[in-house]
């Protein structure tokens, strides 16, 4: 329907790469009464939205309509904020904290991709290829595609909320649709904090996120021996500021505290007395914090709650 009145009922692509248009308008005289008309056009934009006469003049043109999916949504993670939930509920009691910059990952699998398993082989099958001598050393895999997103980060009653979890929505969408939003996301709490320390000690992807972490984290034992682990997070950097700090610390008090205990960090364990494992278990909760997507949310009143708690949260969540 344009401005005129004018409906269009059909498209037709001629062989001259030319689309006759044809429409039908109301008679200036009689309204129940349509005026059929028909003009030729060079090219042809559909600028239909969401009505189903788009989708329907664009199957009349020869083009394929691939199905649509939910976007902009939340994650859900159930395990993680329930009191007794499998995952040891680590994000329940911290609805309202929120980590100025994570980086999320989905690591796309052959479900995703709707690729099915390659069946075992038979018994028979299997036996031979025992007796057979070792072959030569098979080529390395290729590395399983990721998509990737950084943002602010919300934890909310349900899950994870914020840019960041909207952004990897939007990106994954069809991902996420073909597993049933059942699937396992990575968090990296701190990826501008590792950022400044690769340009700060010229480490070009040298190093893992992980090996970069325990360095740093190691260096505390020594630096702040009788503070405890759990007191709040030692790291800091340089683009998040406040009046009392040249910097503030990547994680907020309350998070920093819970990915402690879920470390196996006793509360009451210092710097000077935490082990290697130890550390070891804390880097890796910190740059690839596995988060149980059990379901989709519903992106709601999540957004307003993050906006105001970006303007808190360095007063430890």
């Amino acid at each position: 329907d344009d401005d005129d009145g004018d409906d269009v009922d059909n498209v037709n692509a001629k062989t001259n790469a030319k689309f006759i248009v044809h429409t039908s308008s109301k008679s200036q005289t009689n309204t129940s009464e349509k005026i059929k008309s028909a003009e030729q056009f060079d090219a042809l934009v559909l600028a239909t939205g969401s009505f189903p006469i788009g989708q329907q003049l664009a199957r009349s043109l020869g083009h394929e309509i691939v199905k649509p999916v939910p976007s902009l949504f939340t994650l859900d993670a159930k395990d993680l904020v329930m009191a007794d939930g499998d995952g040891g509920g680590i994000f329940h009691g911290l609805a309202g904290v929120s980590v100025p910059l994570a980086r999320l990952t989905l690591v796309v699998n052959d479900e995703m991709l709707g690729k099915s398993p390659p069946p075992p082989p038979p018994a028979e099958e299997e036996s031979k290829q025992k007796q057979q001598p070792p072959k030569k050393k098979p080529k390395r895999k290729k590395k399983a595609p990721s998509i990737i997103q950084e943002g602010p980060l919300l934890i909310t009653h349900h899950g994870i909320s914020g840019p960041a979890a909207l952004r990897l929505s939007a990106f994954a969408a069809r991902e996420f649709h073909s597993v049933g939003y059942k699937c396992d996301v990575k968090i990296h709490f701190c990826p501008k904090w590792e950022e400044e320390q690769r340009l700060s000690s010229n480490d070009n992807r040298g190093s893992s996120s992980e090996g970069i972490l325990m360095d740093a984290l190691w260096n505390m034992s020594r630096l702040i021996p009788k503070r405890k682990v759990a007191t709040g997070c030692p790291l800091f950097t340089k683009e998040i500021t406040d009046e009392e700090n040249n910097g503030a610390p990547v994680i907020p008090k309350r998070l920093w505290s819970a990915l402690v205990q879920h470390s196996d960090i006793p509360l009451t364990t210092t710097w000077g007395d935490v082990s290697k494992s130890m550390i070891r278990k804390l880097s890796e909760n910190l740059v690839a914090f596995p988060l149980r997507v059990t379901s989709k949310g519903i992106f709601k009143e999540e957004f307003g709650e993050f906006f105001f708690s970006c303007h808190v949260w360095m007063d430890g969540g």
